[in-house]
């Protein structure tokens, strides 16, 4: 189904077929959406995320830790030159232009006096380029409705994976806990207790890192299990399919709960909220109700689970959830550290602190004995964006999510058909997982913040190319 170039999005996103479609029309039509929906370089790309990452689990792999943490972000680079060298003239995202000026700004910030140096401001640079790289050339590729289902379903499956493992880490910590990161801790009294609690059989249990050797490293890629496999349950699979999401979310729920992260299980309690919520506009009523029903079977399932595992400290972590009010809990955890941001770094550093301040681009390629350039803490980021570009960076960026979920929101009222409605609501919950993650670490330095602009490169790209 083509649409007319001269029709707003909205009647883009609800236009019929043409009344009539040529006979070499229609054959390029059937081209484009077998081409659309073979197995290609997005389902790779997306599975490459999960897979060289994890490849920091096997044993006498630290030597080339480095390389490893690079090479995930590199492949998006690559793709991204890809796009460079044979883009076609289309449609862009309409958080493009604001992503652009963020990286020419981040650029000028290599120059900054306090830049600790320059091949570590340059490496920060590339790590925020290759994060939003694939909102330049992910829309161009061709989809049907039916791909983006797919792509979705394999980016559960490997978060799905990621916390089963993290289940597995505390169940069997001797065949499945990194025996490196294991060591690590044990060798220092102060991580030993920062990063494990007491189990119930009274050993001490490491906060699971899932798929790489950071202990509470499963939280992020769990919520996103938990939120996209509640989600998934809703679509349009076979029973086994559906199956398979309810336990991913269960696993992870678990993982979540076992980590010990309270800032992940709020922010997929939020999503799955966001979701139900989509679900009201588009006036699915039924749906909403059995969402909360299966919400809530999920959410005790898991608990169980991770209560068995995980003993009494489970609870005790937990229950200030339920004592205080989401607010004072945040600020418990995170909330100082967004006040002091916004009330002293946003004024100590309007225009930014220099580029390799914080964070492990400072570890790998920085200069600990610039005294010109001392480092910064930035656990959230709000902060990580002050302390990078200053008020035009956290400007940029946020006006670039802002008007990237207001589309998403168009596409998932206004979508031609009911499967690319279903998968808009789906990446419109994922993607507000992300958001909330915003206030607990930094999401948009790592693959969590890549696979954001990856699957709203995707929903953009099947709303406004040729319909399926």
């Amino acid at each position: 189904m083509f649409v007319p170039p001269s029709l707003s999005d909205r009647q883009c996103l609800a236009a019929k077929p043409w009344p009539q479609v040529s006979r070499p029309d229609r054959i390029r039509l059937r081209d484009w959406q077998t081409r659309a929906s073979v197995w290609g370089f997005p389902e790779w790309f997306l599975i490459s995320q999960t897979a060289l990452p994890a490849l920091l689990c096997l044993p006498g792999i630290q030597p080339i830790r480095t390389l490893l943490r690079i090479s995930a972000f590199a492949v998006s680079l690559g793709a991204l030159v890809w796009y460079w060298r044979s883009r076609e003239p289309g449609r862009r995202h309409p958080a493009e232009r604001y992503l652009t000026i963020c990286i020419a700004y981040l650029a000028l910030m290599v120059f900054h006096p306090s830049t600790n140096t320059f091949v570590a401001g340059t490496a920060q640079v590339m790590l925020y380029l290759s994060v939003l790289a694939p909102i330049f050339w992910v829309p161009h590729v061709q989809y049907t409705p039916k791909r983006v289902q797919r792509l979705l379903l394999i980016l559960l499956a490997c978060s799905a994976l990621n916390s089963s493992v993290g289940v597995l880490q505390v169940y069997d910590p001797g065949h499945w806990m990194p025996s490196q990161l294991s060591s690590v801790i044990t060798s220092d009294a102060s991580h030993e207790k920062s990063l494990t609690y007491v189990g119930p059989d009274g050993r001490r249990i490491v906060r699971p890192p899932g798929l790489s050797d950071n202990p509470g490293g499963v939280a992020g890629p769990a919520a996103i299990a938990a939120t996209l496999g509640l989600v998934l349950m809703f679509g349009p699979f076979k029973p086994l399919t559906k199956a398979l999401c309810a336990l991913s979310a269960v696993l992870g729920v678990a993982a979540i709960l076992l980590s010990h992260v309270r800032t992940s299980l709020l922010v997929a309690a939020g999503s799955f909220l966001v979701y139900i919520a989509v679900l009201a506009i588009q006036r699915q009523r039924f749906k909403v109700i059995l969402a909360l029903a299966i919400g809530t079977s999920v959410a005790i399932g898991s608990f169980s689970l991770a209560l068995i595992l995980g003993g009494e400290a489970v609870p005790e972590r937990f229950s200030t959830l339920l004592t205080d009010d989401p607010i004072s809990v945040y600020y418990s955890a995170r909330g100082g550290a967004l006040d002091y941001a916004f009330s002293t770094y946003l004024f100590q550093y309007p225009l930014g602190a220099g580029l390799g301040r914080w964070g492990m681009i400072r570890y790998y390629f920085g200069d600990e004995t610039n005294v010109e350039s001392p480092p910064i803490w930035a656990e959230i980021q709000p902060t990580s964006w002050i302390l990078d570009g200053g008020l035009i960076l956290l400007l940029c960026y946020l006006i670039a999510l802002v008007s990237t979920t207001k589309d998403q929101l168009k596409i998932a009222r206004f979508a031609r058909s009911s499967d690319l409605r279903f998968s808009a609501a789906a990446i419109v919950a994922l993607s507000a997982t992300t958001l909330g993650l915003i206030f607990g670490f930094t999401p948009f330095t790592t693959q969590v913040g890549l696979q954001y602009w990856f699957v709203s490169g995707v929903l953009y790209g099947a709303a406004y190319g040729p319909a399926a």
